[in-house]
């Protein structure tokens, strides 16, 4: 009776260590599930920054574009010629334009490192946890099957 007691706590040791094992293993991918879609979804945001950076960045070349033809029918129709103070005008324009235009790219690219960086850190959060329940597990099993000795 004796020994049908001791194996039986024994089993139920090496259940529980099992046990222990396979949910820190699990959480562990499920971890490893959870950074990848963090550093996914940080990706995609960065992306569509970048598009909607470039999508402004257009837009505005559009505008200085426009703005440049309308100075530049505005000077020839009043009789005006095209140097001098009407051409530092139009370069003036088209100057600050090129400036609104990179400063809109470097907004984009700063925000889209943001997100990346943001979706690392999100993701090696992730993983540290994974990994602390992954040892948890283990040592749980370890202390299982110490009592066992």
């Amino acid at each position: 009776m004796a020994i049908a007691t001791s194996t039986i706590i024994a089993a139920a040791a090496v259940a529980a260590a099992g046990a222990s094992i396979a949910g820190g293993v699990m959480a562990n991918n499920a971890a490893g599930e959870q950074a990848d879609l963090a550093r996914s979804d940080a990706a995609a945001r960065a992306a569509e920054s970048t598009r909607v950076a470039d999508r402004q960045s257009t837009i505005e070349q559009r505008n200085i574009d426009e703005t440049t033809q309308r100075q530049k029918l505005a000077f020839l129709a009043s009789g005006v010629t095209l140097e001098g103070s009407p051409l530092l005008k139009m370069e003036e324009t088209r100057r600050l334009g090129a400036e609104n235009i990179e400063e809109i790219k470097k907004g984009g690219q700063a925000s889209a490192d943001a997100q990346i960086a943001e979706g690392r850190r999100t993701a090696q959060s992730a993983k540290a946890s994974g990994r602390k329940a992954l040892i948890s597990g283990i040592t749980g099993a370890a202390s299982s099957l110490s009592r066992l000795a």
